[in-house]
């Protein structure tokens, strides 16, 4: 048997076997439309916080969260189960992902219906942040739509993309400006539509600096999670509170955030090339598969727009202002 027709087969006997689950939703994740189902209140409340809970509508992919105690998918699992795998082949799209915490995706896109598996029963917090990015990435494979790392926020002027790697500044500054009032649609990936420019979040979830606490103590509340993987504790949060202001719209700019020591926000020109080179990395690798068609997705997504190096500078709450005013001239 082909592995792509024993991933399809299981999933289908995934589907079966849970036709009943615990714990049902539906969400908005970009441009789709999702069914969500959880097979115990543990796994919803890990995942759950991170979706933009929504009213039913069309529904683009049926998606189950499922653990060793409700499935057993050891089979779909690699011989050299510490090497990650990557499967595309015949309309199935599937990832074993071993870490520390292993997880497996997978989704039948013709019958648009996908799984995540957690052989320990839990997940890594960057995965509960964005859960099963990868099968949302794979259902964009043939549109314009790209899932792209970076966070977005959206004022009157338009919507600006904050571009960067880890620790640039992005969550800051996209917290900021939500909390002054700005649309929030996402710190660590948003989706972007690569031919209009439209903005949409996939997830209302961020991760915040422990450092950053009192700043956006307003976000954080009584119950927050915190993690503590590999050195790096974060308050892992829910902005699903801020209800109508999660949401998109047009790309207007890209802000490339790197701390130089201003004291207040500076803007610099850039190039196109170089919102491409701080949009592409992690895109690409946080995502498997169909590596130059991100790149021209990405490319495309880097030219839509005016771009600028941008200093944070040293007070949150003085970033708002100075993006209003920076997009406001252009």
């Amino acid at each position: 048997m082909r592995a792509s027709d024993l991933i399809r087969q299981e999933i289908a006997g995934v589907f079966a076997k849970t036709a009943l689950v615990p714990v049902e939703a539906h969400a908005r994740c970009g441009p789709f439309g999702l069914d969500l189902g959880f097979a115990s209140q543990d796994l919803a409340g890990m995942f759950l916080p991170a979706y933009i809970q929504s009213t039913p509508g069309t529904i683009d992919l049926d998606l189950r969260f499922i653990s060793a105690d409700h499935y057993d998918l050891s089979a779909l699992v690699p011989v050299a189960a510490e090497k990650p795998r990557l499967l595309i082949e015949d309309g199935i799209y599937s990832v074993w992902q071993p870490a520390v915490i292993p997880v497996l995706y997978a989704v039948d896109l013709a019958a648009r219906r996908g799984i995540a598996w957690l052989p320990k029963g839990e997940a890594p917090p960057w995965i509960r942040s964005r859960p099963a990015i990868s099968l949302i990435h794979a259902m964009m494979h043939d549109t314009p739509w790209c899932a792209v790392h970076g966070a977005a926020v959206g004022h009157d002027a338009g919507f600006t993309l904050l571009a960067g790697e880890g620790h640039s500044g992005k969550t800051t500054a996209a917290l900021a400006c939500t909390k002054a009032g700005w649309r929030y649609a996402g710190d660590d990936f948003v989706a972007v539509n690569s031919a209009t420019g439209r903005i949409e979040p996939l997830f209302c979830s961020a991760r915040l600096r422990p450092a950053l606490v009192e700043t956006f103590q307003s976000f954080i509340g009584e119950t927050t999670a915190v993690s503590d993987f590999n050195g790096e504790p974060r308050h892992e949060l829910s902005l699903a509170g801020l209800g109508d202001r999660i949401g998109g719209g047009k790309l207007r700019a890209t802000f490339i955030p790197r701390r130089r020591g201003a004291a207040t926000p500076e803007f610099t020109p850039a190039k196109q090339s170089d919102a491409f080179r701080a949009l592409l990395p992690t895109t690409a690798y946080e995502l498997p598969g169909w590596p130059n068609e991100i790149a021209a997705k990405v490319a495309k997504i880097a030219g839509l727009a005016p771009v600028f190096f941008t200093d944070t500078g040293t007070a949150p709450m003085e970033i708002p202002t100075a993006f209003a005013h920076q997009l406001d001239q252009l």
